[in-house]
């Protein structure tokens, strides 16, 4: 590290480093590089904002930490810390174990989207990792645990006019518009592991979303892409205290995305979706080849990459994905929730199916063949 400046104060004090504002550490220190950066930090600086970046180590950043707890001349709260390095997991959970004088002043990744960093401070990491580390449950199968994630997040009171969008919030004011629905249940689904993706639709000009979840499950003979909208199942809390009744609702709960296009709310898929779910492949290839917006053909790659698979292998997952029987639906129910009215629940599901989604040809045909059956009785 080259000197900016040195300065003498009263003949007796001689600083090497003098009124450095920004700091960027790219690289973990040497030995030799341990003395520079101690003498810049023990120094009278005006130091605002220190970037960690490319190699840098988790050691390095410790050491930073603990030079800034005991430098006499710069202001630790005052300084604004960001760490944009990939961190193991095991390093990270030491380092927030540590203990800090300013947690707030250090800024650290929650989720990276390609090569970009989404930071929050210390307090809300801890918020968001303790809400995540209280759903993993180990004995549920991969469509129970779902469940029972989808349902914690649905008990969430549902508040159009909030345009809150940091997840600790949003997790400690049990409040959240459709898009901060599906930020906190897809953000879930991604740090325990499931492959998962936070689409766009619309309606009338108006952006909504949905998360995209694979689900494979031996125990239901579960396996596809499936749809889910915490928000359009959720049920307002000021009308309906009991929380069992709340839970009620599964009609957005492991939706085929054919299915979700039969819906009668009027929400149209768009981007990346809106081209994959194109029915015929060579079509919906063509669509993608002749795209000239490039956001939308970003997206097409960022949820090739959500899913590990190539476009014509996702439009095939897609196209052949099975609705679940509300039998299995009520199974699952039963498991996370015992104390569930599945009588009602079922009720409720069949006649909200019919409010809520058009019936394709297959059911107006099975629907046909049971009203032939039941006359001859």
């Amino acid at each position: 590290m080259n000197i900016l400046e040195s300065k003498t104060i009263d003949d007796s004090l001689s600083f090497d480093y003098f009124d450095v504002q920004n700091l960027l550490i790219d690289h973990s220190f040497s030995n030799e590089e341990i003395d520079s950066y101690k003498d810049l930090i023990f120094s009278p600086n005006s130091l605002r904002q220190i970037y960690f970046k490319g190699s840098c180590d988790m050691k390095t950043i410790e050491l930073v930490k603990n030079l800034l707890t005991i430098s006499e001349y710069t202001d630790d709260s005052k300084v604004e810390k960001y760490i944009l390095v990939d961190l193991d997991d095991r390093e990270l959970k030491s380092f927030l174990d540590s203990t800090f004088e300013h947690p707030s002043s250090w800024k650290i990744p929650y989720e990276k989207d390609d090569d970009t960093y989404k930071l929050t401070d210390i307090p809300r990491y801890r918020t968001i990792k303790s809400f995540v580390d209280k759903l993993n449950d180990a004995e549920l199968s991969c469509a129970e645990q779902i469940l029972k994630i989808y349902d914690v997040i649905k008990l969430m009171e549902f508040d159009d006019t909030c345009k809150e969008d940091q997840l600790s919030d949003i997790i400690n004011g049990k409040k959240a518009n459709n898009y901060g629905f599906n930020l906190l249940f897809y953000y879930v689904m991604k740090n325990l592991g499931f492959k998962a993706f936070l689409g766009k639709t619309e309606s009338n000009g108006n952006a909504s979303y949905i998360t995209l979840v694979e689900v494979v499950d031996p125990t239901y003979r579960i396996d596809g892409i499936y749809v889910f909208d915490p928000s359009m199942d959720s049920l307002p809390k000021s009308r309906y205290e009991s929380i069992e009744v709340r839970r009620i609702n599964y009609n957005l709960f492991m939706c085929p995305l054919s299915t979700y296009e039969r819906n009668t709310f009027g929400e149209k898929l768009t981007g990346a979706l809106g081209i994959l779910s194109i029915d015929d492949l060579k079509y919906s290839e063509e669509k993608k080849d002749t795209c000239k917006n490039g956001r939308v053909l970003k997206e097409i790659d960022t949820v090739t990459s959500s899913f590990g698979l190539s476009y014509t292998d996702l439009h095939e997952r897609f196209k052949n994905t099975q609705p679940i029987s509300v039998n299995k639906l009520v199974k699952m129910v039963e498991k996370v929730h015992p104390e569930v009215h599945t009588d009602i629940l079922k009720e409720n599901y069949l006649a909200r199916k019919e409010d809520l989604f058009t019936k394709n040809t297959k059911e107006e045909l099975d629907e046909f063949v049971r009203e032939e059956q039941m006359q001859k009785i």
